[in-house]
């Protein structure tokens, strides 16, 4: 019966690009990120009551407005990304940085996809399907590879290239 479960999880994962709006499977796998598990602050920042860690809301590049994120995120290396989480100033709090693989990965949604990340707590999270989010991890083979994890499908692994453009969700805690 798993096996099924499976079965049927990937192949309407491989549906994904076929639609526009998030699809959920809920009846094969049990949400790991449902709305109970975040605390949803109106300045824009969401704790994660599992992790204990506070995020901001929006990727780099959107900017937080009337209760969504606005704008479209932007891509960075991951050198810029870890200078960009160390100078970030936001609601009033300069503690943010980048995510390690772990606790990027914890946002994963499996029980959805496209985006495969809770869109109650992130909103507007659909405009960065197509690229990978970096992590703070950098890869113990490669000193050129750094962890990431797609939010399309919530697939994760190790990038190809810290020069390459990634996203930026940062957090805060931990």
């Amino acid at each position: 019966m798993k096996l099924f479960k499976l079965t049927l999880y990937f192949c309407l994962l491989a549906q994904a690009n076929l639609s526009m709006a998030q699809q959920c499977i809920p009846t094969v796998m049990v949400a790991s990120a449902p709305d109970s598990r975040y605390v949803v602050n109106t300045n824009g920042t969401v704790l994660d009551k599992k992790t204990s860690l506070t995020w901001m809301r929006c990727a780099l590049g959107q900017t937080w407005s009337n209760n969504t994120c606005t704008g479209s995120w932007q891509k960075h290396t991951w050198l810029d990304a870890l200078q960009m989480a160390k100078d970030a100033v936001f609601a009033g709090e300069t503690d943010w940085r980048l995510p390690n693989q772990k606790e990027l990965q914890s946002l994963v949604e499996v029980s959805c996809y496209d985006p495969a990340i809770n869109i109650t707590a992130f909103p507007n999270a659909t405009d960065s399907l197509s690229e990978w989010f970096w992590s703070s991890t950098s890869s113990a083979t490669s000193g050129n590879s750094a962890g990431v994890v797609h939010f399309l499908n919530g697939g994760a692994g190790m990038s190809g290239d810290k020069n390459g453009g990634g996203g930026v969700r940062l957090v805060r805690g931990g």
